[in-house]
């Protein structure tokens, strides 16, 4: 099909770039995710209307792109749906209002303990410093609800996201600290 309208390819690709810079980086709040994906998908019904800068018949890598951000507004769409539907504090990404408020003198290596004693169903509150056996409660809490792998499929033109668990027989998960 011939590719003249009016929107510009590379404002586009911009404009999408900024979007998830300024919405869907490491620190994520639900309503901003919630906002880029209406910008998002803003972006898509405006991407039918792109216009082919280059028409030569030889080394044009304009249609490439076209594919490509095609392709890019869909991952947009994809990573922005998934954070949007995770509502936790753990890995490399996060969301605040979901902090699981780790005492500030905790070390992850009392978490190792913690998981000795409760497989042998030893644990006593005073074991630990105070705070830190309820933060180690929630971090498991956390776990048994987010730690799984994020599965999207494309189905009605829309990203379907699904779960599936972490295999953690090997090595268990630990508190991180940041200091």
């Amino acid at each position: 099909r011939k590719m003249k309208g009016m929107e510009n390819l590379y404002t586009l690709h911009q404009e999408m770039g900024n979007i998830l810079l300024s919405h869907v980086l490491i620190v994520r709040e639900n309503s901003k995710l919630e906002k880029a994906m209406t910008q998002i998908n803003d972006l898509e019904v405006r991407f039918k209307d792109v216009q082919c800068l280059d028409t030569s018949h030889w080394s044009n890598p304009a249609p490439s792109m076209i594919q490509q951000l095609h392709c890019q507004i869909q991952l947009a769409k994809i990573i922005t749906q998934g954070a949007l539907v995770r509502n936790e504090f753990r890995g490399a990404h996060y969301k605040p209002e979901f902090d699981l408020n780790q005492p500030k003198d905790f070390d992850p290596h009392e978490h190792v303990d913690f998981l000795e004693k409760q497989h042998y169903g030893e644990v006593q509150e005073n074991e630990f410093p105070p705070g830190h056996l309820a933060y180690m409660k929630r971090f498991e809490e956390c776990n048994k609800r987010w730690l799984n792998t994020t599965i999207a499929e494309y189905k009605n033109h829309r990203p379907e996201i699904s779960f599936e668990a972490v295999n953690t027989s090997l090595v268990q998960p630990r508190p991180r600290k940041y200091d």
